[in-house]
This record gives C-alpha cells, structure tokens and sequence, in this order.
C-alpha cells in the first residue's frame, strides 16, 4: 500500500517511524479486546471455500445452496477489489489457512467481522478474525455490500485492531460502497438518512450503529477532497495509526487513532496554517448544503428587528447546527447583521452561505473569531440577487482537548444567535 505524501508526513510528526513504543507511551484506552469465537457445531454446517482467494462461507443448517454459492461469489469479488484495486491487507487467515464466513441469523446491520486471536509476534497490534453474514440477506447488491463490508472489517482487524467502534462501522462502510458499484436504491438509504437527520451529532458516535454507518459520508467526503486515489484515506488512517498493546491488557492501547492522522495530515491542506478545525467546518458547509432537507435547527424569515435563537439541540464536537433565514421581503441594499455566542470549553466556527433561488453557493463567508473565544459577529453583504442565507455552526472541538471518538463521551455545547435586517 503506498499512502498519500500528506499521510506519510503524518507518520513522521506522529514519532511513529521507527518507534514502534512510541504509541504504548502516549498512554490512553481504546476498546475493550473481546475474543469471539465461531458459532457452535459450524465445522459440521455445509460450506464453500473458493479456489482464488484463502475464503471459506459456510451456512447454518436450512440455508439454501444458492445462498451459500452468492455468498462466496461476493466475498471473492469483494476480495479482489479491497486488496486489489483499494491495496488493502488481507484478512488474517485462521490456522487452517482461511478466513472464514458464517450465515446465520440475527447480524445486526447485516454484517460483522469479529476478533479470534491476537497476534502475539507483530510488531505492533495485529489480529486474525472471522465474519458473520445474516443470512436473510438477499442476493444482489445488499449481500455485496455485507460481504465487502466484512472483508474490510477484517482488513482493519489486521491493520488497526484498537480503532473505536464508530470509526470501525463508518470506515468499513464507505469501503464496502467503493468496492460494490450496484450501491443503489434503498441499501443503506435509512442510515444516510440518519446520519444527515442528526446533524448536531459527533461525526462517530458509539451510541447508534446505524448513524456511524451513516457517517461514512463523512470518510467519503474527506477521501474524496483529500486523498489521491480511492480508499487512499482510509487506508492511510489505518496504516498510520499502529498501536502497540501489552499483552495481558483488557483494553486495546488507546493512541494513536484515526483523528490523530487527521489532525497532522490535514494541516494546511486548505491553505497555510490551516488546521482539521477549517476541514471539520467546511464539511459542515457540505452537509448543510448537500442535504437541504435534513435537520435545520430554525428556518426564519426576514428579520425586521432584532431577533434571537438558542440551539434546540446542543452541538457535540465535530457537530453541526444549521439556520436558515429567507430574504423574501428584504429591502434593496439591506444588510444582514449576524451575532453567534456560545457556551465555555467549547469551539465553534461559523459560515454564512449566500444561496440563490435554485440553491446555487453564491458566497461563502467565514465568520472570524478568537482561537478561544465564545463569541463571532458579522454584516453579510450585499444581498442583491440572494435567495436566502445559511449560518452553518460547527463545533471543532473542546478547549481542553482534542476530539477522540474513543471517549466513549463528549460534551455538547448551545449557542445563541442574532440576527437583524439592516
């Protein structure tokens, strides 16, 4: 696999080249190491192995053959593509020399890859694995999108054993979409949709596993904008975040993740000293404008006077709330006054999009504030030929630390808003 050159500066700064103790020494806990083992009686269930790839599918009892057949007919495709085309690693073989499959019932979300073994001799945290695919999958695109979903997961079973749960759900998902191009329809519609209803969510949030499968439309945009091949993102993410775990611990070492590669290898990548804060807050702008009928926090109309809105739903960091305020009835050459303030410890930034009437991005404004303040003010104008505004608030974070989905926890924060029409 050869990563971007931002990503591969990031594994230097990190200290990670080289120092393979370096990521036990920044301390901290990751998820709990939970060993699984194959379901009961599977080595007696009818089963397929492929004669190209190291996969076997097998099937509880009253499964039907065609199933098990498609099974492994996806599994193989999704293998070619994963380590192929993506440049992914192979799922860790079992003892036997394969990577097994198992149909059964009740996978919540349709797929899961689950960890049978740590790897006592790599040098940095290492696992072997096995998948279970719901077998009431239908055949098509949805049991591809299973499959691929699962070969990945046992990717990063290998890779990146310590990443949180809500990275591992989001991450594996987008892959599955790049390595199925019948993603289509209904599959995986309800969680997009979740995830673009909940905007003042974390980006990963452990508490649904259906919204962080939503949210990987957020590694899709950032692989799209940032990375210089498909999947380079997240296999970059995966490669340059090794951890190294004692080997009795209960829980996996908790540094570095995901976000640490991000912090390092986003910055200046929107122009100099541009940090993963301005990264967050344009993918705030995105998903305000890429998803219009999602979630709006309020939608007003033309303020003639002084008017103020409190946040219905505090923002957790790495959130998003949204306002809308339509220009119908604005006088010409009026001004739009707009003043934002929020709560201690957190960080926000805040964008003003002019759109016209058929939703075209007219101007984007970024509100300028204090590295640590909790207040930012602006007059947007002119609004000549402006349909309506947009204030876009993201929240980048707390000021005591850095974002890290395997927190587990974050705190939330509200905000107030002014606006007059001038």
């Amino acid at each position: 696999m050869k990563p971007t050159l931002a990503l591969t500066v990031a594994l230097s700064v990190l200290g990670l080249v080289g120092a393979p103790g370096r990521a036990r020494a920044a301390g901290g806990e990751g998820p709990v190491i939970e060993l699984a083992a194959p379901p009961d009686g599977a080595e007696a269930w009818a089963h397929a192995c492929s004669l190209g790839h190291p996969v076997c599918v097998h099937a509880a009892p009253r499964t039907r053959p065609a199933l098990i057949v498609s099974a492994l007919a996806a599994a193989e495709r999704s293998w070619d593509v994963l380590t192929g085309a993506l440049a992914m690693a192979p799922p860790d073989a079992d003892a036997d020399g394969a990577w097994h499959v198992y149909l059964v019932d009740g996978v919540e979300g349709g797929s899961t890859a689950l960890l049978t073994a740590r790897d006592p001799v790599a040098h940095f945290d290492r696992a072997s694995s096995f998948a279970l695919v719901d077998r009431s999958t239908p055949a098509g695109c949805p049991l591809d999108v299973a499959l691929a979903r699962a070969v990945a997961q046992g990717s990063l079973w290998r890779m990146a054993p310590a990443t949180d749960a809500g990275s591992v759900r989001a991450e594996t998902q987008m892959l599955a979409r790049l390595a199925t191009p019948c993603f289509v329809g209904d599959v995986g519609l309800d969680e997009d949709r979740m995830f673009e209803d909940e905007p003042e969510r974390a980006v990963v949030d452990p508490a649904s596993a259906a919204f962080d499968r939503g949210a990987s439309l957020f590694f899709e945009w950032l692989d799209a904008n940032f990375a210089t091949y498909p999947g380079a993102l997240v296999a970059g993410l995966w490669s340059l975040a090794p951890t190294l775990t004692g080997p009795h611990a209960w829980r996996w070492s908790g540094t570095p993740t995901g976000f640490d590669v991000l912090r390092v290898s986003l910055k200046n990548a929107l122009g100099t000293d541009s940090t993963l804060d301005d990264v967050l807050a344009r993918f705030a702008v995105h998903r305000a404008l890429a998803t219009p009928a999602a979630h709006v926090a309020w939608h007003v109309p033309w303020p003639g006077k002084a008017r103020r809105f409190a946040s219905p739903i505090p923002v957790a960091p790495t959130g998003t709330s949204v306002v809308v305020i339509d220009l119908a009835g604005a006088p010409g050459g009026a001004k739009l006054r707009i003043e934002a303030a929020w709560e201690d410890f957190g960080r926000m930034r805040w964008e003003i999009v002019k759109l016209d009437a058929q939703g075209h991005d007219l101007a984007d404004i970024h509100v300028t504030s204090l590295p640590l303040g909790t207040s930012a003010s602006m007059t947007a104008e002119p609004l000549d030929g402006v349909d309506r505004v947009v204030v876009v608030g993201a929240n980048v974070g707390s000021t005591e630390h850095p974002f890290q989905p395997n927190q587990g926890w974050w705190e939330p924060h509200g905000w107030l808003l002014t606006i007059e029409g001038e």
